[in-house]
């Protein structure tokens, strides 16, 4: 009897042991997809995204090597690979920054979700009199740019205009980007409820693969929002049109109600507390 309990103990052992083994590994499959998922959800649509194509494609060409025996060809790419790390880190030093940003913001926000840190805020006020601004802007043809700051800390942006620390009203947005205004040139800064800083200089982003027909505010717009999870409203000052940046990529032409939702998921009245969506 005792021989029968022992040898039933030692398959459940095994069993159990096997089970969480198998859940063990499905977790780690899981987590790897989703972090592969975030990466390229985050490059896909950079530069960036082609050229790491490029070098998978190298990896894959040394593996065939290495199967057929072509030993020029291995030696060849085996040698290239033991100097892609740092090929990889100065070709993609920008985007490896951003990724790890994204990363940090998610723990960030994570965090304060858990502590119970992150409140919803009303905004309903400071939405209607951004919304008012910029449609008056846009009515006027005056060039503007906003900056929604969220999680990712700007301070630097702040500090490169003046500080302002001001209830946000539409005459005060509108009389600070008024033509003849001192600080009309920069962006501000609005960080919740907030104007933070304004006659701020934003990063700029040139690519040569970028329209030509972007102005400089839009390319500002751009560098923004690919150096941080900041969302940037951009009034021309040719046309009027309204465009929004965010995650390094532009959307011009938004109307009213489209830039009334961008401002409703900043502000959380659309069920996102205090986050800048995007487009889609």
């Amino acid at each position: 009897m005792t021989t029968f309990i022992n040898l039933v103990k030692d398959k459940f052992s095994s069993f159990s042991a096997s089970y969480i083994n198998a859940i063990i590994a499905i977790i780690d499959i899981i987590l790897l997809t989703a972090l592969f998922f975030f990466v390229y959800r985050f490059i896909r649509k950079r530069r960036a995204f082609s050229i790491l194509i490029g070098v998978l494609a190298v990896v894959i060409i040394k593996e065939i090597a290495y199967v057929l025996r072509l030993a020029a060809l291995y030696s060849f790419l085996n040698a290239f690979c033991a100097y892609g790390m740092i090929m990889i880190a100065i070709i993609f030093q920008e985007d490896i920054r951003a990724v790890l940003e994204k990363i940090g913001v998610i723990f960030i926000r994570t965090a304060k979700i858990i502590t119970g840190k992150l409140r919803a805020q009303s905004g309903m006020e400071e939405t209607e009199a951004i919304l008012k601004a910029v449609m008056r802007l846009s009515a006027s043809k005056t060039g503007a740019l906003l900056v929604l700051e969220n999680n990712t800390g700007i301070d630097d942006i702040c500090q490169s205009g003046i500080k302002i620390n001001a209830s946000i009203s539409h005459e005060l947005i509108c009389n600070l980007f008024f033509p003849l205004a001192p600080l009309h040139d920069g962006a501000i800064v609005i960080s919740g409820k907030r104007i933070n800083s304004a006659g701020c200089f934003l990063p700029n982003y040139s690519d040569p693969e970028l329209n030509s027909s972007f102005g400089s505010r839009h390319r500002a717009a751009i560098g923004m929002s690919r150096s941080s999870d900041a969302g940037v409203i951009v009034v021309s000052e040719e046309d009027g049109k309204i465009s929004y940046a965010f995650a390094g990529e532009l959307f011009r032409g938004i109307d009213e109600n489209t830039l009334r939702t961008i401002l409703e998921k900043y502000y959380g009245l659309s069920g996102k507390k205090r986050k800048v969506g995007s487009m889609q």
